[in-house]
């Protein structure tokens, strides 16, 4: 996990969590009997906080217990069946499950934060978001759409995990009127578990590919089980999001016991809905949208800072999500106002520049078949309208399953289809990918490795080209930036080396 986790100051009496994890008192100790934070992290802890001693394969939490102590933890949870050592002082919560009773912290915080006076016009509301791609572009717009509306709390970075999530919410504080948080997936089950720990009033269900496909069965269909579950776990008062796009989302539909259901994206019935949309080179598009408001239809014009037509559906879900929690309608310079500064997202679809005139589409954070296909959309867009060469330098789709091979191959072909003038792949099963555009008459250079294709990214990349960086975390593709950027003069901010460290 790249992005640290947040500190809090969530505060809990003893008996609200062993009431919250189902936990047994095993021993109370003299150090208070409220804790304020609640951590993970033994060298996290600090006085009067609570201690999570969560585990995994190559981790357990119980063995840091007593440096939590030592560093103030008033308070432990334990599983049940551990082995823990005397923990002088500290009171200790045993329970069934470590992770599942941080989860539950998350839900109890949120439960408390909905329930607590804020002072706001309109009540406290819980958005997430999830879908096989665009859900940090999302979450982020929709943040900002509800900023402008009152204090607003949103994931940090990637937090979008099972010990990310509950978190995240442990961060959100009494004066947020919103919250919007990043719902990921990997294995069966945890998008269904994150949604009950946030119990959201809106959820967004951005579209079904195949990202993490060999982690939930292999298929697409098995991608679409797993995600659905955010709308199943609705309550009747909530709001369901959904793309009118997908008809694997729209079939998810049918679980939520939600009342009120709205839809987005280019499809003739989509109650938030993308006319047109205008490339602006470099500087993003300008999108014409048109959104329900009470007994009419508006037409709203801006111009959105992020490239290519994945930004512009993604702005409409965030306007669907933001105007869903709010119950109340954006005025268009409102809008317009909240989306102009958003900029670049780091290692998402952000445009950078390096001397020579050289612009590289940094789209390095992930890849899934249908992210790929949207960041190669998005680099001949902005290759065309300035009469630039495209290179795309390329790492494997993981966790694709049985899937993998068929899906690399299916993107050479999609290369090719979009004549990008160089594909520079980095190893692995992108090989395959750059064998089915050479067949069709694409240049290719391959390399066995991320540092390899840096070497060859070195040699290739000219003034005024278009460059694509892309592929899985694994890949670890952002360090052909740091070369590129290394040779022509540029560099990453603080916050991009922090985001890929």
């Amino acid at each position: 996990m790249t992005t640290p986790i947040p500190t809090n100051q969530a505060r809990m009496s003893t008996n609200d969590i062993v009431a919250a994890t189902t936990g047994t008192l095993r021993s109370v100790g003299t150090l208070g009997g409220e804790i304020t934070g609640i951590t993970s992290d033994s060298r996290a802890a600090t006085p009067g906080c609570a201690f999570v001693a969560l585990h995994g394969d190559s981790h357990d939490g119980h063995a840091f217990a007593v440096a939590a102590v030592a560093r103030g933890a008033s308070l432990v949870i334990a599983q049940a069946g551990r082995p823990m050592p005397d923990l002088e002082g500290a009171t200790v919560i045993e329970v069934r499950d470590t992770l599942e009773a941080w989860g539950a912290l998350g839900r109890a915080h949120l439960r408390a934060w909905r329930s607590a006076p804020g002072g706001a016009a309109t009540a406290k509301r819980a958005v997430a978001i999830t879908g096989s791609a665009g859900k940090t572009t999302t979450k982020e717009l929709c943040a900002r759409i509800l900023a402008s509306l009152g204090p607003c709390h949103a994931t940090p970075g990637n937090l979008n995990n099972r010990v990310g999530v509950p978190a995240v919410a442990f961060s959100v504080e009494a004066s947020d009127v919103f919250a919007v948080f990043e719902i990921g997936m990997s294995v069966p089950g945890e998008i269904a578990a994150l949604a009950r720990v946030l119990e959201p009033d809106v959820a967004v269900l951005l579209n079904v590919g195949l990202a993490h496909a060999g982690g939930v069965g292999g298929t697409r269909d098995d991608v679409a089980r797993e995600k659905g579950a955010i709308f199943e776990q609705l309550g009747s008062s909530a709001c369901a999001v959904a793309s009118a796009d997908d008809s694997a989302v729209l079939a998810q539909l049918t679980r939520t016991h939600a009342t009120r259901i709205v839809t987005f994206g280019r499809a003739d019935g989509a109650q938030y809905r993308l006319l047109e949309r205008t490339p602006l080179a470099d500087r993003g598009s300008r999108v014409e949208i048109e959104v329900p408001r009470p007994r009419r239809r508006e037409r709203i014009v801006l111009e959105l800072p992020l490239p290519g037509e994945a930004a512009a559906i993604d702005l409409l879900a965030a306007l669907a999500a933001a105007e869903a929690a709010t119950e109340s309608a954006m005025t268009p310079a409102l809008l317009a106002a909240a989306v102009s500064g958003i900029g670049s997202i780091s290692g998402r679809a952000a445009i950078r520049r390096l001397e020579g005139d050289i612009l590289v589409l940094d789209d390095s954070y992930n890849a899934n078949p249908a992210s790929m296909r949207a960041a190669l959309e998005t680099l001949t867009e902005i290759a065309n309208a300035s009469g630039r060469r495209t290179v795309a330098i390329l790492g494997e789709m993981k966790e694709l399953g049985p899937l993998g091979e068929a899906e690399h191959e299916r993107l050479g072909s999609e290369i090719a289809e979009r004549k990008i003038s160089l594909v520079i792949g980095c190893g692995g099963l992108i090989d395959l990918t750059l064998d089915q555009a050479a067949k069709a008459g694409t240049s290719v250079a391959k390399a066995d490795s991320t540092l390899g294709a840096a070497e060859l990214a070195l040699e290739a990349v000219r003034a005024g080209d278009a460059v694509l960086l892309k592929g899985s975390r694994a890949a670890g593709v952002e360090r052909i930036w740091d070369a590129l950027a290394k040779k022509h003069g540029a560099e990453r901010s603080a916050e991009d080396r922090e985001e890929h460290r």
